[in-house]
C-alpha cells in the first residue's frame, strides 16, 4: 500500500514533534508499505538534497522512506502552516497514494476533498494553542470530518484524549487509542554502562541520574536542580533544550551552586540511548503546567522503558496507563519535591536490581514498538481497499 505521511513541522529537526513521525514512517515501510513523508524543508537548508543529507546525520542512514518537500507559503503574511497544506495538495495530486496520515489538524478539512481515505492523529485537546476561537474552529472541522467516509480513523496517544475526543462528538467506531512507542534497534540494545560512561567521560563510580527532554519553564527542572542540592553525593546530568534554556538553566546552577549538576544540551537522536546506558536511575520530568499533561503519551517513557535501567517519575494519569508503580518503575505524586527525592533515593538503592527494569522491557517490546503501532492502526482499519 502507498501511505503518504502529510505534517507541517520543518524538516529535518530533532524536535520530538518530528521525530515521532520519523518513527513511524519508517515503522509502516518495515510493516511492507510505500511510505512518502510529505513535509516543508527547514529554512536552513540551502536545498533540497541538503535537508535530505541532514536528515540522514539525524536520523541515520538509509532514512527508510521517500521525503517529498513542499512550498512553505505564508498566506496573510503569515499562516505558514495552512501554506504548506496546499502546496501539499499539489504534491499528492502528483504522487497518488492509497492512505493519508497526518497530525496536522489544518490538514483535515483538504485531506476530505482529495478522495483518499485518511487517519488523522490527535496529541492534544486543544488544537490551536494561540486561539481559542481557531481552536474551536478546527476542533468542529475534525469532529465533522470523522462523521464522513474519507477519515477512516481518529488515532489519539491516550485513552484520556480518546475520551476526550469522544464526548467532541467523534464515533467511537472511529476511535483508535495508540500510545506512541519505541525504536527497539536504536534503543533496545543498551551498552554496558562501564561503556557509555567511558564514551561519555562520565565518572565509573558516580550515582548518575539522567534526564533526557526539554528544559522548558513547566518541566520542573528547578525540582532536579532542588534535588540536586539535596543528593550532593549523586550527579544529575540532563540532556535538552534550547541555547537560551541552557543558558537559564547553568545561571541557576551557579547561583545554586550545583557541582553536580550538569547540562549536555541538545543532541541528535540517535545519540539518546548512550546517555540511557550511563545512568543509574532515569528520572522522568513534567508538572501540571504542562498544558497537555492530562492526555499525552511522551516517547521519553517508552525509550526510558527499553534502556534497561531504573526509572523514576511522577505519575500522573497518562503515565499510569503504561507503567504500574513498584512492578516496573518508581513513581512519585506529581509536583512533590519531597517526593520526587526519595524516589530517587530509592531508585538509586535499587538501581542494580533488575525485575523493574525487566518488565519494563518486556512491556514496552511487546506493546509498545512503532511497528507494533502501526500495525495496530492498520488492522483497525475496516474500510474495503485499504490493507
Amino acid at each position: 500500500m502507498r501511505i503518504a505521511y502529510v505534517h507541517s513541522r520543518a524538516f529535518p529537526s530533532v524536535d520530538a514533534n518530528v521525530v515521532q513521525v520519523v518513527q513511524m514512517c519508517r515503522a509502516f515501510r518495515s510493516l511492507g508499505h510505500d511510505v512518502t513523508l510529505f513535509i516543508p524543508r527547514h529554512d536552513e537548508q540551502a536545498s533540497d538534497n541538503a535537508a535530505r543529507v541532514r536528515a540522514k546525520e539525524l536520523f541515520g542512514d538509509p532514512l527508510g522512506f521517500d521525503v517529498v518537500f513542499v512550498q512553505r507559503k505564508k498566506i496573510l503574511g503569515r499562516m505558514e502552516v495552512l501554506g504548506s497544506v496546499r502546496g501539499t495538495l499539489r504534491a499528492l495530486r502528483e504522487h497518488p497514494q492509497d492512505l493519508i496520515y497526518s497530525r496536522n489538524p489544518w490538514s483535515v478539512s483538504f485531506l476530505g476533498r482529495t478522495g483518499v481515505p485518511f487517519i488523522w492523529e490527535a496529541h492534544e485537546e486543544n488544537v490551536h494553542k494561540r486561539s481559542a476561537m481557531l481552536g474551536s474552529f478546527l476542533r468542529n472541522l475534525i469532529v465533522r470530518a470523522s462523521r464522513g467516509p474519507n477519515m477512516v480513523k481518529l488515532v489519539a496517544i491516550s485513552d484520556a484524549l480518546s475520551e476526550v475526543w469522544a464526548n467532541y462528538g467523534v464515533p467511537r467506531a472511529k476511535l483508535l487509542t495508540a500510545h506512541d512507542g519505541v525504536d527497539l534497534k536504536l534503543f533496545g540494545n543498551p551498552m554496558e554502562k562501564s561503556r557509555a560512561r567511558s564514551e561519555l567521560g562520565l565518572s565509573q563510580d558516580a550515582r548518575v541520574v539522567v534526564y533526557t527532554g526539554a528544559l522548558k519553564s513547566d518541566r520542573g527542572i528547578e525540582m532536579i536542580l532542588d534535588c540536586a542540592k539535596r543528593m550532593s553525593d549523586t550527579q544529575f546530568h540532563v540532556v535538552g533544550g534550547n541555547s537560551d534554556e541552557i543558558a537559564h538553566w547553568n545561571s541557576e546552577i551557579s547561583r545554586m551552586e550545583l557541582p553536580n549538576a550538569h547540562l549536555a544540551g541538545r543532541i541528535p537522536h540517535r545519540d539518546v540511548p548512550r546517555w540511557l546506558s550511563a545512568a543509574d536511575v532515569l528520572l522522568m520530568m513534567w508538572t501540571w503546567q504542562v498544558p497537555t499533561i492530562r492526555v499525552c503519551s511522551p516517547m521519553k517513557l517508552f525509550e526510558y522503558m527499553a534502556a534497561k535501567r531504573m526509572i523514576v517519575g511522577p505519575a500522573f494519569p497518562t503515565v499510569l496507563e503504561v507503567l504500574e508503580d513498584r512492578k516496573d518503575a518508581i513513581l512519585f505524586e506529581p509536583d512533590n519535591v519531597d517526593e520526587m527525592e526519595r524516589a530517587l533515593r530509592e531508585g538509586l538503592l535499587r538501581a542494580n536490581e533488575t525485575e523493574l527494569p525487566v518488565r519494563a522491557y518486556e512491556k514496552v517490546s511487546r506493546d509498545y514498538t512503532w511497528e507494533a503501532r502501526c500495525k495496530l492502526i492498520l488492522d483497525s482499519l475496516e474500510q474495503p481497499g485499504i490493507s
